[in-house]
């Protein structure tokens, strides 16, 4: 619970001299710590007179109100508490108002707070606070505020201490009306009671039956602002625990006197706690409503809203006016969907109740806060027919006050997401009036003629604008005004390049793009990020724009703004660099490197992204000679991968992937230790992310050219590739798919084969093998192939089972393959294995079995035959001779229908170097002669021939 606010703190009662001698005496905590337990001392001494009791408790007071470590000395010293619990009992007058005081001053601190309350200070207080002595109960009423000042929410001992003392109803009784109270006490015994009673305390019903309600109605009246603050919060919290009481409340003229609260003669706080009390009225109550309306609380209500704006009100009482002032209406109308209907419906009424000023400027505070304020289930407003009627309000040349909040009413709608998503172009229609509100009168005019447009025409911005006269518009605004007026310039250029094509070429024509690129260096963060966006949109769109854009000198201006830039500039500086970039020379890879190893920027990753890029550009001379540029660039971007950031070795391992997939040509020669080993060490990463990246890293640097058969990976070591099995073994698929595929490259090696073998890497192919992309059944496919190189077909697959699914999986995967590659003549040449393999000590039947039990894995094969290269028709022909006894039919419906695998089986019958192609192929046709009509079968035969 919030505190209250309380009335002007008072001098202390302590001579002058004692507090200016004190405030100076001590200088450091030692110094603090002496003083204070001396003073503590001699109140304990009996000898001490009460005359320098006096004296003593008015120098602590002086102490703890000038330092925070006096207060946390006094608080922790063991001895302070009960003396000042027993003078507050049994002292002089004025030590007791020293006392009370010093208890105030302590609980300015939380945690001594505490310590006060635990004390038992409340007690001697309720009985000071009792004292005829004016002086004496204005400290013990500050004392119990401050003590109280933590509420009761979270606080069960102090709940049940104020309970058991009863502390509220003696608060009240100090409020009653027959006796008259001092302002300030009256200030802090309602600030205190605020703190103590909430929403849901069971106090209300004894204080309603003590004549409460009067008490507090009574105290709206006071003269003291304190006072009428709190009472007006006391009675919010009344009317929320106990709407029973709202009739009582009616009928004591509360709704006029808060109302009157509101008005702005008054004090911010009360103000706003008067706003409160009435929010928590109409939310109970149809009755409190029609009050409120009936006593004219409308207008007062609206006016409440805009007085922050009106009144350059700042801090958190403002807010809270408005907040509350804003629900109290929406209560009346029926929610804040209804309060939007009835604010922008009143706007254009002929008999206005508030100026219409405030009306729009009330609707544009609401639309602003929809959504945030208003109910999850409300019902949604209907945001056409509030831009609508904004519209109809803004005219050119019309009062100036009434423009201006129509302006900012159409802000909060565009800039509000719940309401924007129901209108067109929202973000373009916010810009605009963002340069409306910056413009000169005659640019102001056509810009609002051109919002209108936008709004009511049903044209898109491009037309709205005037097409290139606006676009010159757009660009003179740009060069010639203040920054924001550039920033909202600039936006909406982005906006146009975005959606329209016409505006790049008359954005070049009307020569936007020196302005633009000079943004990029002089602008606001904003305004450069805009510029770049844009700059990037024309560069994408035109090669002709993108060379203006270049001989701009933007490349500088980019480079620049990647070091210099926030995150978005960084970004939209690395796109537009990756367009304009066509030459990898040393100037520019010299500027990224200077980049990519200062201090600035501290993310490297967009440094990175274009660098790898530039790379890309670079001969082939340049990437392997060391000395030169790029050599250095690449073997930089290596040194990163050792970098302690794991975006920056995310983003190094990603562009070296990127590089060695297109650059083959350079593999070879930089597959070396030095670059290879920060690859193999990233694989142990324990950010998935940065492994998976660098995994794709080394199968690119691994892959072996067409020219070899092997890639030469001879400097990993014995246990190197055990993190890329694990990897392999991972639970997500795609850097499952990344691992097979690098490890694909590496077993061409026996040892590696072997350790990856012995690691059971095989369940991991299988299920890329059935799970995977099509890239990653083609690696997987590789893999395997690689495994039966080297070890027995028992070795590799163990059990039927697992055997039944890989074959099937392989056929399956010859769907997706380019027949005229490498990759279907491994998955086929792998199959042609498991086909010849018999059953025996793993497999109690042969492997091709599954093949004849699956008609459908058939096709694929027949395919092969019909389209493929001519090794990739024997490898099919030799696993189908083996497969035609099993299903002949068919196999011979399959032939028929892809006529041209007839003639392609033929042509390998009589062509066929191999003599198992040949027998096997012309067994295959004898069985399908036999199993079809033997006419039909020699004709299409013959035919293909």
């Amino acid at each position: 619970m919030s505190k209250s606010p309380s009335p002007e703190p008072r001098e202390p009662i302590s001579p002058s001299t004692s507090r200016s001698r004190d405030g100076t005496a001590m200088d450091d905590e030692e110094g603090t710590m002496a003083r204070v337990a001396q003073f503590v001392e001699q109140l304990h001494a009996s000898i001490s007179s009460p005359h320098e009791k006096d004296l003593i408790t008015a120098r602590l007071l002086g102490i703890a109100k000038a330092r925070k470590d006096a207060r946390t000395i006094i608080g922790s010293h063991s001895q302070a508490m009960p003396l000042f619990i027993n003078i507050l009992r049994s002292g002089t007058p004025v030590a007791k108002v020293n006392v009370a005081a010093t208890l105030s001053a302590l609980c300015k601190d939380e945690d001594l707070r505490l310590k006060v309350l635990l004390g038992g200070c409340i007690p001697p207080l309720l009985s000071l606070l009792k004292s005829e002595s004016t002086e004496a109960r204005k400290a013990a009423a500050e004392a119990i505020y401050e003590v109280s000042s933590g509420g009761l929410s979270d606080d069960h001992v102090g709940m049940k201490i104020f309970i058991t003392e009863g502390v509220v109803p003696n608060l009240w009784n100090q409020l009653n009306p027959k006796s008259k109270q001092d302002k300030v006490v009256e200030g802090f015994v309602t600030g205190a009671l605020r703190n103590l009673c909430g929403d849901k305390d069971g106090y209300w019903k004894a204080t309603l039956e003590a004549g409460g309600v009067d008490i507090i109605v009574g105290l709206l009246s006071s003269d003291n602002a304190a006072a009428q603050s709190n009472a007006a919060s006391l009675l919010a919290r009344l009317m929320l625990a106990f709407s029973d009481s709202i009739p009582k409340v009616i009928d004591s003229g509360a709704v006029k006197a808060l109302l009157r609260l509101v008005g702005q003669e008054n004090d911010v706080s009360v103000r706003a706690s008067a706003a409160d009390a009435l929010e928590a009225f109409s939310s109970k109550s149809t009755g409190a409503k029609k009050a409120i309306v009936n006593a004219d609380g409308v207008p007062v209500l609206i006016g409440a809203i805009v007085a922050p704006s009106k009144e350059c009100m700042q801090g958190e009482c403002g807010q809270a006016l408005q907040d509350h002032a804003t629900q109290a209406l929406a209560n009346i109308c029926g929610g804040m969907s209804s309060l939007i209907l009835y604010l922008g419906e009143l706007s254009q009424s002929p008999r206005l109740t508030s100026p219409v000023a405030d009306i729009i400027g009330a609707l544009a505070y609401t639309l602003m806060v929809f959504g945030h304020k208003s109910g999850a289930n409300e019902e949604s407003v209907n945001a056409t027919k509030i831009e609508d009627i904004l519209v109809m309000l803004l005219k050119p040349r019309d009062n100036k006050l009434v423009q201006e909040r129509v302006l900012e009413a159409m802000a909060s709608l565009y800039g509000n997401n719940h309401l924007s998503s129901w209108l067109n172009h929202a973000q373009a229609k916010k810009v605009l009036i963002g340069l409306i509100t910056m413009a000169a009168a005659d640019v102001q005019d056509y810009l609002i003629l051109s919002l209108t447009s936008l709004c009511c025409d049903g044209v898109g911005i491009w037309d709205s604008i005037g097409k290139r006269e606006g676009i010159q518009l757009l660009i003179s605004l740009m060069g010639l005004s203040s920054e924001q007026h550039q920033e909202y310039a600039v936006q909406f250029l982005a906006i146009l390049t975005d959606q329209v094509d016409d505006s790049k070429w008359a954005i070049t024509a009307a020569g936007g793009i020196p302005p633009l690129v000079q943004l990029l260096e002089t602008g606001s963060q904003k305004a450069k990020e805009d510029a770049a966006h844009v700059l990037w949109n024309l560069c994408c769109h035109s090669e002709d724009i993108r060379a203006c854009v270049e001989s701009a000198g933007a490349i500088p201006a980019f480079l620049w703004l990647l070091k210099s830039g926030g995150s978005r500039g960084q970004e939209a500086s690395a796109m537009a660099l990756t367009k304009l970039v066509r030459t990898a020379d040393s100037a520019t890879i010299n500027q990224l490197l200077a980049l990519l190893l200062s201090d600035s920027p501290r993310s490297k990753a967009y440094t990175i992204r274009v660098l790898g890029h530039v790379l890309i550009m670079a001969s082939h001379e340049d990437l392997v000679h060391k000395g030169s540029a790029a050599n250095k660039g690449l073997r930089s971007l290596v040194q990163v991968l050792n970098s302690s950031n794991e975006e920056t070795q995310e983003y190094a391992a990603s562009v070296l992937a990127d590089l060695f997939s297109t650059r083959q040509d350079i593999c070879d020669i930089l597959a070396t230790d030095e670059i290879v080993h920060p690859c193999m060490k990233l694989l142990t990463s324990t950010t998935q992310v940065v492994a998976t990246q660098s995994a794709r890293a080394l199968g690119a640097l691994s892959r072996p050219l067409k020219t070899k058969t092997s890639s030469k990976m001879s400097y990993i070591a014995e246990g190197d590739v055990k993190p890329l099995i694990k990897l392999a073994k991972t639970s997500s698929i795609d850097a499952a798919e990344t691992a097979v595929a690098a490890l694909a490259n590496l077993l061409s090696d026996p040892h590696i084969a072997a350790e990856t073998l012995a690691e059971d890497v095989v369940l991991a192919l299988i299920r890329v093998l059935g799970d995977g992309t099509s890239e990653g059944k083609k690696n997987a496919s590789r893999a395997l192939h690689q495994l039966l190189k080297h070890f027995p077909v028992g070795d590799v697959l163990t059990g039927n089972a697992q055997c039944r699914f890989a074959i099937l999986a392989l056929v399956d995967s010859l769907n997706v393959l380019d027949m005229d590659g490498t990759d279907a003549a491994d998955a086929l040449e792998v199959v042609a294995l498991l086909a010849r393999t018999k059953q025996g000590v793993n497999f109690t039947y042969p492997p091709w079995s599954a093949l004849a039990e699956v008609p459908s894995s058939l096709e694929p094969l027949v395919r092969c035959l019909a389209e493929g290269p001519p090794p990739l028709q024997d490898k099919s022909i030799e696993i189908l001779s083996r497969l035609c006894g099993e299903q002949p039919v068919v196999l011979g419906d399959l032939l028929i229908a892809r006529s041209r695998s007839l003639g392609s089986l033929a042509n390998r019958i009589m062509h066929s170097l191999s003599l198992e192609v040949r027998v096997g192929g012309l067994h295959y046709s004898f069985v399908q002669q036999k199993s079809t009509n033997r006419s039909q079968w020699k004709y299409l035969m013959l035919q293909d021939i």
